[in-house]
């Protein structure tokens, strides 16, 4: 009996130093302020992920699109939506590239009868024609929900206020109530306060926000649920494969048509 106690205190003892501590569970994040700086430098230090954006619903400026970002100095996108180009016509391809403020591409479909081995134009935003403007409006919605860190995160960090963590395994849900006239009195960024303006202006004071994270820290979805006159108008972004080799480049030279 007691070789046998020695030799269950010692397998006891072994078992005690061997074993490692269980896995720490994600951290929940106080308040608004700590949860976006979290989120920023989780992001930033991975760099590139691959996103999908939800159909709206009831109406909204959004539209499906799914595609890659690179962050940097000046975050690089390349997605492809669909959306009717001609009235009254069938939704059509459209696929954008940018990797500077000033400037993107869009690869545009047959229906605009350019060359099939030039089948890109450069947008410029000093261009104020209609097509210019109306390419760019695609272009920029896409962005504001997929390079999150430009817009979402700010004024989140502006006018956010935490209401609701819920934790189901290893993510985390962060419910927030933005207030969109205290994001533009907080704001510094000029045009960061004119996009809330542009809300303000139209009657919208704020809007529900939602963040998920997985275990790490990095944002899964981020979901913003606005209402607008009559509508309650839910946008939803979807994020995966952090870290992952994402290529952004600019179209060749010989694939881009001249504007006439």
């Amino acid at each position: 009996m007691k070789r046998t106690a020695t030799l269950l205190v010692a397998a006891i003892a072994l078992t005690a130093c061997t074993s490692e501590p269980p896995p720490a569970g994600p951290v929940q994040h106080p308040d608004v302020k700590s949860l976006v700086a979290a989120v920023s430098k989780a992001a930033n230090e991975k760099k590139t992920y691959r996103f999908t954006i939800a159909p709206p619903t009831t109406g909204g400026v959004t539209a499906p699109a799914n595609g890659a970002v690179r962050l940097g100095d000046v975050p690089g996108i390349d997605a492809t939506t669909k959306r009717p180009v001609q009235t009254g016509g069938a939704e059509q391809e459209l696929r954008f590239v940018s990797t500077t403020k000033d400037t993107a591409f869009v690869k545009l479909p047959q229906v605009f009868g350019l060359p099939q081995d030039k089948p890109w134009v450069k947008l410029d935003r000093k261009d104020t024609d209609d097509f210019t403007s109306t390419m760019l409006g695609f272009h920029d919605v896409i962005y504001q929900q997929a390079v999150f860190t430009t817009y979402h995160l700010p004024v989140i960090g502006a006018g956010g206020e935490l209401k609701l963590t819920a934790q189901t395994g290893d993510r985390t849900r962060y419910s927030i109530a933005v207030d969109y006239r205290k994001a533009y009195d907080t704001l510094t960024d000029e045009n960061l306060r004119n996009e809330v303006k542009l809300a303000l202006d139209q009657g919208v004071t704020g809007s529900v926000g939602e963040v998920e994270l997985d275990g790490g820290g990095l944002p899964i979805r981020i979901k913003f649920s606005t209402q607008f006159q009559n509508a309650l108008i839910v946008d939803e972004a979807r994020f995966t494969d952090w870290g992952t080799d994402v290529q952004i480049a600019e179209p060749a030279a010989n694939e881009i048509s001249r504007r006439n």
